[in-house]
Parts: structure tokens; C-alpha cells; sequence
């Protein structure tokens, strides 16, 4: 084995180890009660709880086809959709800070004759609202348990530096969005670390020489986003049902293992388990987010089995399952790949 390819290897598998390793810490101590939970859940909400996964990524899906048909750019919803599924699942199990998505995305996208700009300020715009929405559930689940518990210790500390961290990413993305001067820096930066996460997933890359061609695309992009922004609020209104159904998710998983509880009881804990998905080195969180939830909720008085139950049945729909039906989807994509070969994505 070469030295890149044990960077490869590397860089894909270790966070995936590390995450493996502390599920194995969290559930072994756990394991009796765990079982005895998994036999009595009920199989009624354990389908909603799979049907609310199902819908958060049709909801990703209209989110995506939304902003490329305001960009000017009309697939077919379930392309645009499988598109979306694909480059969520991938940014999931590849621990790059969300850039693998970005990557892959916009390698699906090309392949429809979808410009690497365009792209690009897709990504960029639902990204935005997807961490703008996260942050008000971490703010809201902070307030929920500081009124709940008088509570101001570490997880006050973890609350505000996941809202710390969610905020400054989208208060990046938006300003590289709007000023000038900080996209052309920064365009190149992205430009070169996307075309690397390409070729190390497809062996291609973007030719150097169309960069130019690249700023303006981008450029094009985002000026029509701001010329159509009136057009902007249904994607939010399908990102935030988007978080409406994860939340849905954990709602069912609770049910189905016989714990029914409040409102502001269930934000908490997803609050909680959120701020976890945010660190860069593990894939979605693996493992800190399940503690997380299971350390919240079994503080607030459920079981320590239904709680871990339940965050598990979370990670197993939401994603584990998906992670496996986008390899179908992806062959799927590719199948239709060749009808794009002589024709253009038509244009509204």
C-alpha cells in the first residue's frame, strides 16, 4: 500500500473507528437493558419513526430543487432529490466539515449539465438556513433546560459553544456570500479543496484553466438569489419542516419504546444530541451524539435503556438505512447521466 492511499484509507476510516469505539463504550455497560427495551418496542411507531426519516430527506430534496429552479436550473424532482440524498448521506460518513456534500453534490450536478457555481451557491444558500434553523433548536433547547433545571454548568457550556459554532459558520458562509472581495479570496480556496474531495471520490478534477469560469458561474448565482430572494422563504419553509420531521423521528423512537414526554422535554435532548453532530473529525456525530441524548434525557428522568434505545433507532433511520439505499439511488443517477450528454437542463 502507497502512502496516498493509506492517507485515503486514513482519512475515511479512523473517525469511523473512533465513533465505533465510543458507541462500543456507551451501549456495552448498557447492554441488558438495552435488550429488554428492543424486544417490547412497539413496531406501530417505530414505522413512523422511519416514515418521518424518510420525509426529512423529501423535505432536503424540495429544498434543493427549489433554489437550482430560482438559479434557473430545472431537473426532475427526483433527481434533484437523489442528488440531495446522496450528497447528505456522504457528508455524513466522510468527516470533512460538510465539504464532502458540497463535493459530491456538485459532482452529481455536473454530470445535468449544472455549472460548478450554481452549484456551489446552492449549497451555500441551504446550508445557511439548515444551520441558521439548528441554531435556534440549540438556543430554544438551552432556554427549555436552564428553566427546567436552574441548571448553568456544562451544559450551558456545550449549549453556547454549539451555538457559537453553528452561527460563525453561517455567518461566514453569508458573508463570503455577499461581499466581493472576500468570495474572490476564498472562491479559490473553496475551488481547490472542493476539486481535491472530487478526485479523491471520482479520481477527476476541475481543470485548472476553467476557474475563471467558475467565479462566474458562482457570481451569476448569487446575484440571481439576491435578485429572486422573495422567491427564498419556501426553502426555508422546507428546511425548517426538514428539522420538524428529525425531531419527529426521535418522537416516534421514544414512543415506540414506551416513554411518552413532554414537548420541551424531547427539544432538549435533541438539542443536546445535535450539538454533537457538529464535530468536524466524527462522521454525523457517531457516538457523541448518542451519548449526548442518552446522557440528556436519562438526566431528566427516563431510563437509561429507552434513552439509548431510542437515539439508536434515531442513528439507524435517520442515518444508517439512508446510508445504504444511496448506493442504489447513486445507481440510479448514473443511469440517467447519458441523457444529459447532448441536451441541456432546460431553463425556466
Amino acid at each position: 500500500m502507497n502512502k496516498q492511499n493509506f492517507k485515503h484509507k486514513l482519512f475515511i476510516y479512523a473517525p469511523i473507528l473512533l465513533s465505533l469505539g465510543i458507541l462500543s463504550i456507551l451501549v456495552y455497560p448498557n447492554l441488558d437493558a438495552l435488550l429488554v427495551t428492543v424486544r417490547t418496542a412497539d413496531p406501530f411507531y417505530l414505522c413512523c419513526s422511519f416514515l418521518f426519516a424518510f420525509a426529512s430527506y423529501l423535505f432536503m430534496g424540495l429544498s434543493l430543487w427549489e433554489v437550482l429552479k430560482i438559479l434557473g436550473y430545472k431537473l426532475p424532482f427526483w433527481e434533484a432529490s437523489g442528488v440531495s440524498f446522496v450528497s447528505t448521506t456522504v457528508n455524513y460518513f466522510v468527516s470533512s466539515g460538510g465539504v464532502s456534500g458540497f463535493a459530491t453534490r456538485a459532482h452529481l450536478l455536473s454530470k445535468r449539465n449544472i455549472p460548478y457555481g450554481i452549484s456551489m451557491t446552492s449549497s451555500v444558500v441551504i446550508s445557511v438556513f439548515i444551520y441558521l434553523v439548528l441554531s435556534i433548536i440549540i438556543v430554544e433547547g438551552m432556554a427549555l433546560q436552564m428553566l427546567k433545571s436552574n441548571s448553568y454548568g456544562l451544559s450551558l457550556f456545550q449549549g453556547v459553544a454549539g451555538v457559537l459554532f453553528v452561527l460563525t459558520f453561517a455567518f461566514g458562509l453569508m458573508l463570503m456570500f455577499f461581499h466581493h472581495e472576500l468570495r474572490s479570496v476564498w472562491a479559490r480556496k473553496l475551488y481547490h479543496l472542493v476539486n481535491h474531495l472530487l478526485f479523491f471520490f471520482s479520481r477527476k478534477e476541475i481543470p485548472e484553466e476553467t476557474f475563471v469560469q467558475f467565479e462566474s458561474q458562482l457570481s451569476e448565482g448569487i446575484h440571481t438569489i439576491q435578485a429572486r430572494k422573495f422567491e427564498l422563504p419556501l426553502v426555508v419553509a422546507y428546511v425548517c419542516l426538514d428539522w420538524v420531521a428529525n425531531i419527529l423521528i426521535l418522537h416516534f423512537a421514544f414512543k415506540a419504546v414506551g416513554v411518552n414526554m413532554h414537548t420541551s422535554t424531547l427539544i432538549i435532548g435533541f438539542a443536546m444530541g445535535q450539538i454533537m453532530t457538529v464535530i468536524p473529525i466524527l462522521p454525523g456525530g457517531l457516538g457523541a451524539m448518542e451519548a449526548a441524548m442518552t446522557a440528556a434525557y436519562s438526566g431528566m428522568g427516563i431510563p437509561v435503556g429507552a434513552a439509548l434505545t431510542a437515539s439508536l433507532v434515531f442513528r439507524l433511520f435517520y442515518y444508517l438505512i439512508p446510508a445504504f439505499c444511496s448506493l442504489f439511488i447513486y445507481w440510479g443517477l448514473r443511469t440517467t447521466e447519458s441523457h444529459y450528454k447532448t441536451e441541456e437542463v432546460p431553463r425556466p
